[in-house]
């Protein structure tokens, strides 16, 4: 079973700057979480490359787009748990074939057989007759009746780069450096 994180815009209410975090912690506290969390989040942006070859399962994802996507990571402090919170921000919904839905961020990390809606148009009289070749669904569109469908997995091997940013940091001491000064209580 593949772990589920979802990161909304309320996130924003808890960013290290704000006087409702600010009064919840005492500042050495503050400081030391925020730090171990840019640690985390600069080696998984750093991981990812921007190319057009597909990456190797197991490996970092590759970013294809010149937009941010992948690499725009956030960090947060979790009042309910006294610790942080840094991931990717969510992006579009795959419908995974357990009938649930999760962010491409997660099926990227985990892996997952994915839904892929297809259809195909049918030509005019004029070209021949028959049908489009098969092309992605988009689902923001009203689907045509006169359309063929088609429902096709897609299987997604995990491509993590969150839990290895994290493995790395602890080894080389970067989430225990920032907290060598506070005193826990």
């Amino acid at each position: 079973m593949a772990a589920s994180f979802d990161i909304t815009f309320n996130v924003k209410k808890m960013f290290f700057d704000r006087p409702v975090v600010q009064n919840a912690m005492e500042r050495q506290q503050r400081v030391a979480i925020s730090k171990s969390l840019a640690f985390i989040r600069r080696r998984a942006r750093s991981s990812l490359r921007r190319r057009k070859k597909v990456s190797e399962p197991g490996s970092q994802p590759s970013v294809h787009t010149k937009e941010e996507g992948l690499k725009k990571i956030l960090f947060s402090y979790n009042q309910r748990t006294g610790g942080g919170i840094v991931g990717p921000v969510k992006l579009n919904q795959v419908n995974l074939m357990s009938g649930s839905s999760q962010p491409v961020t997660a099926v990227m990390e985990f892996g997952g057989v994915v839904g892929i809606q297809e259809i195909a148009y049918p030509r005019g009289e004029w070209s021949g007759g028959g049908y489009f070749p098969w092309r992605r669904r988009d689902l923001r569109r009203r689907l045509d009746p006169s359309a063929k469908r088609r429902k096709r997995n897609a299987k997604y091997a995990p491509r993590p780069f969150m839990g290895p940013a994290l493995e790395k940091e602890v080894a080389e001491g970067n989430i225990a450096s920032p907290w060598a000064n506070v005193v826990g209580g």
